[in-house]
Protein backbone atom coordinates (compact mmCIF):
# COMPACT_ATOMS: atom_id res chain seq x y z
CA UNK A 1 0.00 0.00 0.00
CA UNK A 2 1.19 3.50 -0.77
CA UNK A 3 1.67 5.78 2.27
CA UNK A 4 -0.10 8.65 0.54
CA UNK A 5 -3.16 6.50 -0.07
CA UNK A 6 -5.74 7.62 2.50
CA UNK A 7 -8.35 5.07 1.43
CA UNK A 8 -6.32 1.93 2.02
CA UNK A 9 -6.96 0.94 -1.61
CA UNK A 10 -3.79 0.59 -3.67
CA UNK A 11 -4.78 1.89 -7.09
CA UNK A 12 -8.17 3.04 -8.32
CA UNK A 13 -8.63 3.05 -12.07
CA UNK A 14 -11.52 3.46 -14.48
CA UNK A 15 -12.23 0.39 -16.61
CA UNK A 16 -12.87 0.79 -20.35
CA UNK A 17 -16.63 0.38 -19.68
CA UNK A 18 -16.59 3.37 -17.30
CA UNK A 19 -16.82 1.44 -14.02
CA UNK A 20 -14.43 1.66 -11.12
CA UNK A 21 -13.94 -1.89 -9.84
CA UNK A 22 -13.25 -2.64 -6.17
CA UNK A 23 -13.95 -5.45 -3.77
CA UNK A 24 -16.56 -4.74 -1.11
CA UNK A 25 -13.80 -4.69 1.51
CA UNK A 26 -11.89 -2.07 -0.48
CA UNK A 27 -15.04 -0.01 -0.98
CA UNK A 28 -15.72 0.01 2.76
CA UNK A 29 -12.39 1.84 3.23
CA UNK A 30 -13.37 4.67 0.85
CA UNK A 31 -14.60 7.91 2.41
CA UNK A 32 -17.67 9.51 0.85
CA UNK A 33 -18.55 13.20 0.98
CA UNK A 34 -21.76 15.00 0.04
CA UNK A 35 -21.69 16.59 -3.40
CA UNK A 36 -25.23 17.90 -3.82
CA UNK A 37 -28.91 17.24 -3.17
CA UNK A 38 -32.10 18.57 -4.65
CA UNK A 39 -35.87 18.36 -4.58
CA UNK A 40 -37.92 16.58 -7.21
CA UNK A 41 -40.34 18.89 -8.94
CA UNK A 42 -44.02 18.43 -9.69
CA UNK A 43 -45.33 15.57 -7.60
CA UNK A 44 -44.67 16.73 -4.03
CA UNK A 45 -48.13 16.82 -2.47
CA UNK A 46 -49.05 17.70 1.11
CA UNK A 47 -50.13 14.85 3.38
CA UNK A 48 -52.88 15.60 5.91
CA UNK A 49 -52.17 14.27 9.42
CA UNK A 50 -55.03 14.77 11.93
CA UNK A 51 -56.05 18.27 10.92
CA UNK A 52 -52.55 19.48 10.15
CA UNK A 53 -50.90 19.45 6.77
CA UNK A 54 -47.55 17.75 6.44
CA UNK A 55 -45.63 18.56 3.27
CA UNK A 56 -44.19 15.27 2.09
CA UNK A 57 -41.55 15.68 -0.60
CA UNK A 58 -38.99 13.67 -2.51
CA UNK A 59 -35.53 14.38 -3.79
CA UNK A 60 -32.14 13.05 -4.73
CA UNK A 61 -28.64 13.16 -3.34
CA UNK A 62 -25.20 12.57 -4.82
CA UNK A 63 -22.07 11.66 -2.91
CA UNK A 64 -18.50 11.19 -4.13
CA UNK A 65 -15.33 9.60 -2.84
CA UNK A 66 -12.26 11.59 -1.93
CA UNK A 67 -10.27 9.40 -4.33
CA UNK A 68 -9.06 10.14 -7.82
CA UNK A 69 -10.80 9.07 -9.93
CA UNK A 70 -13.92 9.70 -7.88
CA UNK A 71 -16.54 7.11 -7.14
CA UNK A 72 -20.00 8.62 -7.55
CA UNK A 73 -23.05 7.32 -5.67
CA UNK A 74 -26.55 8.72 -5.80
CA UNK A 75 -29.99 7.72 -4.56
CA UNK A 76 -33.50 9.06 -4.20
CA UNK A 77 -35.08 9.85 -0.83
CA UNK A 78 -38.34 11.00 0.64
CA UNK A 79 -39.14 12.69 3.89
CA UNK A 80 -41.68 10.90 6.06
CA UNK A 81 -43.62 11.72 9.16
CA UNK A 82 -43.20 9.62 12.28
CA UNK A 83 -45.72 9.85 15.12
CA UNK A 84 -42.90 9.53 17.66
CA UNK A 85 -39.98 11.32 16.06
CA UNK A 86 -41.25 14.02 13.74
CA UNK A 87 -39.84 14.11 10.21
CA UNK A 88 -37.14 11.81 8.90
CA UNK A 89 -35.53 11.13 5.52
CA UNK A 90 -35.63 7.64 4.00
CA UNK A 91 -33.76 6.21 1.00
CA UNK A 92 -36.39 5.07 -1.53
CA UNK A 93 -34.40 3.88 -4.54
CA UNK A 94 -31.55 1.67 -5.55
CA UNK A 95 -28.23 3.43 -5.60
CA UNK A 96 -26.78 4.71 -8.85
CA UNK A 97 -23.03 4.52 -9.20
CA UNK A 98 -19.98 4.21 -11.40
CA UNK A 99 -18.77 1.47 -9.04
CA UNK A 100 -18.85 -2.23 -9.89
CA UNK A 101 -18.00 -4.49 -6.98
CA UNK A 102 -15.92 -7.56 -7.70
CA UNK A 103 -15.10 -10.76 -5.82
CA UNK A 104 -11.63 -11.85 -4.71
CA UNK A 105 -10.96 -13.22 -8.22
CA UNK A 106 -11.89 -9.83 -9.77
CA UNK A 107 -15.18 -11.14 -11.24
CA UNK A 108 -18.04 -8.64 -11.38
CA UNK A 109 -20.75 -9.16 -8.77
CA UNK A 110 -23.24 -7.58 -11.18
CA UNK A 111 -25.31 -4.39 -10.95
CA UNK A 112 -28.00 -5.71 -8.59
CA UNK A 113 -25.61 -7.20 -6.02
CA UNK A 114 -23.35 -4.15 -6.30
CA UNK A 115 -26.31 -1.82 -5.67
CA UNK A 116 -27.44 -3.89 -2.67
CA UNK A 117 -23.98 -3.83 -1.11
CA UNK A 118 -23.57 -0.10 -1.77
CA UNK A 119 -26.92 0.42 -0.03
CA UNK A 120 -25.65 -1.37 3.10
CA UNK A 121 -22.84 1.19 3.25
CA UNK A 122 -25.15 4.14 2.46
CA UNK A 123 -27.65 3.02 5.09
CA UNK A 124 -24.81 2.90 7.62
CA UNK A 125 -23.78 6.53 7.21
CA UNK A 126 -25.57 9.53 8.66
CA UNK A 127 -26.59 11.12 5.36
CA UNK A 128 -30.05 12.31 6.41
CA UNK A 129 -28.97 15.32 8.47
CA UNK A 130 -26.47 16.37 5.79
CA UNK A 131 -29.20 16.25 3.12
CA UNK A 132 -31.72 18.00 5.36
CA UNK A 133 -29.30 20.85 6.11
CA UNK A 134 -28.32 21.17 2.45
CA UNK A 135 -31.96 21.22 1.28
CA UNK A 136 -32.86 23.80 3.95
CA UNK A 137 -29.98 26.07 2.92
CA UNK A 138 -30.50 25.59 -0.83
CA UNK A 139 -34.25 26.21 -0.92
CA UNK A 140 -34.67 28.75 1.89
CA UNK A 141 -35.61 32.15 0.60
Amino acid sequence: MHPENITGVDIITISPDGYIRLTFEEFQQVSLVHLMSGLDEGDNLPLVQEGATFAEFTGYTDWVSVTSPAISIGWDWMNQFSQVGGVYYKRVSKSRSNLMLVDAKQRDLGPDKTAALIETVVDGIVWQIVVQNYISARYAS
